[in-house]
C-alpha cells in the first residue's frame, strides 16, 4: 500500500507526462524499483523489469531511426556509437534526474539508506521503464515524442570526438604532441555491494586530467577520458613538457 505522498509523486509525474488516468497502474509499475517488495507481499502488482526491457527496445528504436535520418552519410558502424552515446547509463540517468523521475520512485529502506534514489544505474533503469510504460498507455508517437524531448538536443551535431571511443580519442591526442602515456586510477568506491559506484582518474605525468563517477569502472574511464578531452585546454601545456 502507498503512503500519501507516494501517491503524490506519482500523480505528479503523471502529470507532467499526460498519462492517462485509468492507465496510472503501468507508471507506478514503472516506477517500482526491484527492492520495493522486500519483506512485503506483492498482491499481484509487479516491480518495472519488464517494463525496462520493453522500453530498453523502445528507446533503441526511436533513437536509431532518428540518427539514421539525421545522419544520411554516416556508416552503420558510426551510426551504432553514436546510438550507444545517447543511450548509455550515464545519459538515461542524467535525463532521469532532470525529469525528476526520482523523485517519484518507490524504492525498499535499504536502497533508499544507501542513495539508489538518486544514482545513475537506478534512474536510468526508471527512465528506460517509464518509456516502456508511456509506449504500452499511449503508443509508438507518445513514446517517440518523450525521447526526443529528453534526447534530441544530445543528438544534434555530434561529431566524432563526442561518440568514438574516448580513451582511444585522448591517447591519441596525447601521442600527436608526445610519447607520454596516459593511465588510470580507482580513486574511490562507494555505494552498497549490489551496486557500488566507482570513481576514476585519468592521469598524464602523474598529473590528474579529470575523474568520473559510474557504476563500473570501464564506464568511469571513459567518462573520465571524455571530460579531460573536453577540458584539454586546461591541462594541454602538460604535454610541451615532455
Amino acid at each position: 500500500m502507498l503512503n500519501d505522498e507516494q501517491l503524490d509523486n506519482i500523480l505528479i509525474l503523471g502529470e507532467k507526462l499526460a498519462f492517462p488516468e485509468d492507465k496510472l497502474e503501468l507508471l507506478e509499475q514503472a516506477l517500482t524499483h526491484p527492492t520495493f517488495f522486500e519483506g512485503a507481499k506483492k498482491n499481484g502488482r509487479d516491480d518495472n523489469q519488464r517494463l525496462e526491457f520493453l522500453g530498453d527496445a523502445v528507446l533503441d528504436m526511436i533513437v536509431a531511426e532518428y540518427l539514421y535520418q539525421k545522419y544520411p552519410e554516416a556508416r552503420e558502424g558510426d551510426l551504432t556509437k553514436m546510438r550507444a552515446l545517447i543511450v548509455c547509463e550515464a545519459s538515461l540517468g542524467r535525463a532521469a534526474a532532470e525529469f525528476k523521475i526520482g523523485d517519484a520512485l518507490l524504492l525498499g529502506k535499504g536502497a533508499e539508506a544507501t542513495g539508489d534514489r538518486k544514482r545513475a544505474s537506478v534512474l536510468g533503469d526508471a527512465m528506460e521503464a517509464v518509456i516502456g510504460a508511456i509506449y504500452m498507455a499511449m503508443g509508438l508517437e507518445a513514446a517517440r515524442d518523450f525521447v526526443l524531448s529528453q534526447f534530441e538536443d544530445d543528438m544534434q551535431n555530434l561529431t566524432r570526438e563526442d561518440y568514438e571511443d574516448a580513451k582511444s580519442l585522448l591517447q591519441e591526442y596525447i601521442q600527436s604532441f608526445s610519447e607520454a602515456h596516459i593511465h588510470y586510477e580507482l580513486l574511490n568506491t562507494d555505494g552498497p555491494s549490489h551496486a557500488p559506484v566507482f570513481t576514476m582518474g585519468v592521469f598524464l605525468n602523474g598529473k590528474m586530467l579529470a575523474k568520473a563517477s559510474a557504476s563500473s569502472k570501464k564506464e568511469a574511464e571513459q567518462l573520465s577520458a571524455r571530460q579531460a578531452l573536453q577540458n584539454k585546454k586546461k591541462w594541454k601545456n602538460l604535454l610541451t613538457k615532455n
